[in-house]
């Protein structure tokens, strides 16, 4: 496994790679928001001991990755340079895409958009489907939204701000931050990772990191949430959705959406596992995906 650094569709960033038997599809990975190429390790680490390449990627505006820009869309800029990753990844033959949360989504999109890049799908909780209400924090013109903000606001580093929180408010502030991320992604919050949570708050934490993602946010309720933009019929290709049975981001009613647009797609249910399996759970994930690719 290597660290290797990338330029896709304009984009600089990062990718982590693992080699194996090429007669073999890889496996190109998408993180979700506020992830980055790290928190598939482990996952990678398995497949490579299985003989499988793959190429995990900081998607734009994550990780060391360049931010979006604002000429275009951006659901349209994170698709282009997924399909610079498959065509980079799989030199002329189509890979299997696996994606978590706003990756699941673009996963999907690469497919609807690329067919000839893509052999295969894993939507590991796809966002963009079924949420719970109180995801529309991500309304800029909701309330508590507001208040999230400016209570970050508060915090940030570059030292204009009227309140500068002390050093007691700033270690409050990281604790109840990791323990909200805990809470919100994994089904046992105890099974998260430090090295996951350590990287999520060092994301947050850098200024120019945090100004990507929180630009981010809106572009994302946009595009992604306030209009579907799939169209799942068009995607004939196989689709494996990995879901777990607590995940708090995006539900499992999802199930009903995607069974009645895609036409090829299994449903796999893990009990007891959040929104983010692969982290949770990375020996079940892993088995779900080579039980996928030797059926391709």
């Amino acid at each position: 496994m290597e660290t290797v650094p990338l330029t896709l569709a304009g984009v600089a960033s990062r990718g982590v790679r693992t080699d194996g038997d090429h007669s073999l599809p890889p496996f190109l990975f998408l993180h979700g928001f506020s992830d980055s190429a790290d928190g598939w390790r482990r996952v990678q680490r398995r497949l490579e001991a299985h003989g499988c390449r793959s190429l995990a990627i900081d998607q734009p505006s994550h990780g060391h990755a360049d931010p979006l820009t604002d000429d275009r869309p951006a659901i349209d800029q994170f698709v282009d340079f997924a399909a610079a990753a498959a065509t980079e990844l799989g030199q002329g033959s189509p890979v299997i895409v696996v994606g978590n949360s706003l990756g699941g989504a673009h996963s999907l999109l690469l497919a609807q958009r690329h067919p000839d890049l893509v052999r295969g799908v894993v939507a590991i909780s796809p966002a963009g489907f079924d949420h719970p209400r109180y995801f529309r924090v991500l309304d800029d013109d909701n309330r508590a939204g507001q208040r999230l903000r400016r209570i970050r606001d508060r915090a940030d580093d570059n030292g204009s701000t009227t309140t500068v929180p002390t050093p007691l408010q700033r270690t409050v502030g990281r604790a109840v931050a990791s323990n909200g991320i805990r809470l919100a992604a994994f089904g046992r919050p105890w099974r998260a990772p430090r090295g996951f949570v350590d990287e999520w708050r060092k994301q947050w934490r850098d200024p120019a990191r945090r100004s990507a993602l929180r630009d981010l946010v809106p572009r994302v309720r946009e595009e992604h949430l306030d209009e579907s933009p799939f169209d799942l019929a068009s995607i004939e290709m196989p689709v494996l959705a990995l879901w777990g049975t607590e995940d708090r981001l995006v539900l499992v009613s999802s199930r009903k959406t995607l069974e009645r647009g895609l036409p090829d797609v299994e449903f796999v249910e893990l009990p007891g596992i959040g929104h983010m399996p692969q982290l949770e759970a990375p020996g079940r994930t892993t088995k779900h995906l080579l039980r996928f690719a030797r059926r391709l």
